[in-house]
């Protein structure tokens, strides 16, 4: 006992005890530090917890310090040659002393800052809307049934293999997004996580979920090898992680044996999809092949592309679902990008989308297809019966949402849009047709954000733009309505020639001497023989900004039998107010406009209705 004391003794007179607790303090203080900044400065989620065990592994190292070492005022000299009574380890000690209240100080107020900073955030901060994003500094509380799949690693090291370990992930995603339990995040917004340096947990915040899926895939010859991890963000402790080997053929299965361990990690229902079904591998890596190309079209190049893809993947394997339902979906996506008429696609998308649904009745995209076919044929009930079904199939589609949303009265479209935004926030459609319902009800000001986020998303389409500028205009901003169109960055002659135009119109409309000038770019863009139905529709919206109501009349017609979407809310958009009441209008709000007579829900359709969009 008595040699206790002394070493206590000793401890004491060499400092040694406040040397560990001005240490410890520091640690702590530096801690709080670390914690509150890392999501400003971007720094990854693990690094407070890899500053704290640097920190454990240097307490040692500095406690020897302390011992073997005082301060002097010729620096640091060995304790040895420090008399025991000298007055320089009074000085030192009370130095300590107040270096330790200052630290504590700092700690405690670290500690209070952060507690005050969430609360304020979690009572009053603002919401990013527009993106689905949450400020770094709002309280990170989110729902427990959120998950993000970021883009899986590539381990094959060839980045010409980039869109196979893509590919996988997307596929992957919808089979989650399947599970009822389960809200995912869609595949268009958490790819653009591929390279992000916010890790795991500044990912979860900026998309506030609870859950984050990772994983790296390898392929070799036939086989493929999946590693896959689940984080929850909130703790950053890992849930549960698995690797699995299979055939590629068998590469189906596998998704379904990921999705099914999830389920259960998350304690939710799992939704089995195809476990069954084979694929041929070549066939396989075709769709995946033709998907990219799709993902990140402007144009109708790719697009056709992607359709050569899948006619070879169904050459190969007939009996292969998704690539029917892929070529549907390129059919209908053609007649976006390009001047091919709607009533030469349908037949083909509807053909693909049948085929699809025979071999895969759940086939989710199949559904999607043919509903849009419906859609564009009139057909409403029919395809209104097809987006709920696929949505009953799978409730996190952000498209699925989208779609239906253009069949319902503006309340609930609202709903559906919105859901669709916190579902995909880097969905270009989904914050297009959130800014427009906005625009419908004439909530001016709470289309804005979505507008701005839509031009940063697409600046190269000149729609997108106008639709901004429109708001601007709407909300009495002439100024920032010819601003606008600084942010466009068109890519193409038609674009580039749509911008010019769409800038001058605007400048019209605060210099009448402009007038001619614009009106003679106008009619340019009207007689250019690329001119897509898309594109028209912004042609009629500049005509009438120019105050020409009848030549937009004149056309209107043409355009909304080409793509009837465009005029699915004649009755309420403020661009067409001043059609209101002229003759032949109502005619077309008769016949196209869904918001003024609401497409019936799928209980009031027929049996035989819906059996045409089911099969």
């Amino acid at each position: 006992m008595a040699t206790h004391r002394a070493f206590f003794r000793e401890l004491k007179r060499r400092n040694v005890l406040r040397a560990a607790v001005l240490y410890a303090g520091a640690v702590w203080a530096l801690s709080q530090g670390v914690s509150q900044l890392s999501p400003a400065l971007g720094l990854p989620d693990y690094a407070t917890r890899w500053f704290l065990v640097a920190c454990v592994i240097g307490f040692p190292f500095w406690v020897a310090w302390a011992w073997f070492y005082e301060f002097t005022p010729q620096g640091f000299r060995r304790d040895a040659e420090i008399a025991a009574d000298a007055p320089i380890r009074y000085s030192n000690a009370r130095k300590l002393d107040f270096a330790i209240i200052g630290v504590l100080v700092v700690a405690v107020a670290l500690l209070a800052s952060g507690y005050f900073v969430r609360r304020g955030a979690g009572t009053g901060g603002a919401v990013a809307v527009s993106t689905g994003m949450r400020p770094a500094s709002a309280a990170f509380s989110p729902p427990e049934d959120t998950l993000v799949v970021l883009p899986f690693g590539n381990l094959g090291g060839d980045p010409g293999q980039q869109y196979f370990s893509d590919g996988i992930t997307e596929e992957l995603t919808n089979v989650l997004g399947r599970n009822v339990g389960i809200k995912v995040i869609a595949w268009d917004t958490a790819s653009r996580f591929r390279d992000s340096k916010l890790g795991i947990a500044g990912i979860a915040r900026a998309l506030d979920v609870a859950n984050v899926l990772t994983g790296k895939i390898l392929r070799q010859g036939d086989q493929i090898r999946v590693i896959v991890e689940l984080v929850n963000a909130r703790t950053g402790f890992q849930m549960w992680s698995d690797h699995y080997d299979d055939s590629l053929a068998n590469v189906f299965q596998v998704q379904d044996r990921i999705s099914e361990d999830i389920a259960a990690a998350l304690r939710v229902k799992f939704a089995s999809v195809r476990s069954a079904r084979k694929v041929d591998p070549r066939a396989h890596d075709l769709v995946l092949r033709a998907r990219a190309l799709i993902q990140t079209a402007q144009t109708a190049k790719p697009i056709e592309q992607a359709r050569g893809l899948f006619d070879q993947a169904i050459a190969i394997a007939p009996d292969y679902p998704d690539a029917h339902a892929g070529l549907a979906g390129a059919l209908l996506g053609l007649t976006e990008f390009s001047t091919l008429p709607m009533k030469d696609i349908l037949p083909k998308a509807r053909a693909e989308a049948h085929q699809a649904l025979a071999e895969d009745p759940d086939n989710v995209e199949a559904l999607l297809a043919l509903a849009n076919a419906d859609a564009s044929e009139g057909k409403l009930a029919e395809a209104r019966a097809g987006f709920e079904r696929a949505l009953a199939l799978d409730p996190s589609n952000a498209f699925a949402h989208v779609d239906l949303s253009n069949l319902l009265p503006l309340e609930p479209s609202l709903a559906q849009v919105q859901e669709a935004v916190e579902l995909d926030p880097d969905n270009a459609t989904a914050q297009n047709d959130l800014a427009a319902t906005e625009l419908d009800l004439g909530a001016y000001t709470q289309a804005l954000a979505p507008a701005q986020a839509l031009v940063k998303l697409a600046p190269h389409s000149p729609d997108n733009v106008l639709m901004l500028a429109e708001i601007h205009t709407l909300l009495g901003q002439p100024g920032e309505a010819v601003q606008a169109f600084d942010l466009a960055q068109p890519d193409t002659d038609l674009s580039r020639a749509m911008v010019a135009a769409e800038r001058l119109t605007y400048r019209a409309a605060q210099d009448s001497a402009l007038h001619r000038q614009a009106l003679d770019a106008v009619d340019a863009l009207r007689k250019r023989p690329d001119l897509d139905p898309g594109s028209m529709i912004d042609v009629i919206q500049l005509y009438l900004a120019l105050r020409e109501d009848g030549t937009a009349l004149e056309l209107l017609p043409a355009t909304c039998a080409a793509q009837p979407v465009n005029c699915s809310d004649l009755s309420v958009n403020p661009l067409f107010v001043s059609l209101r009441g002229k003759p032949g209008f109502a005619a077309l709000v008769q016949r196209y406009d869904t918001v003024s007579k609401p497409v019936p829900p799928t209980s009031a359709v027929s049996s035989s209705a819906a059996t045409v969009s089911l099969h």
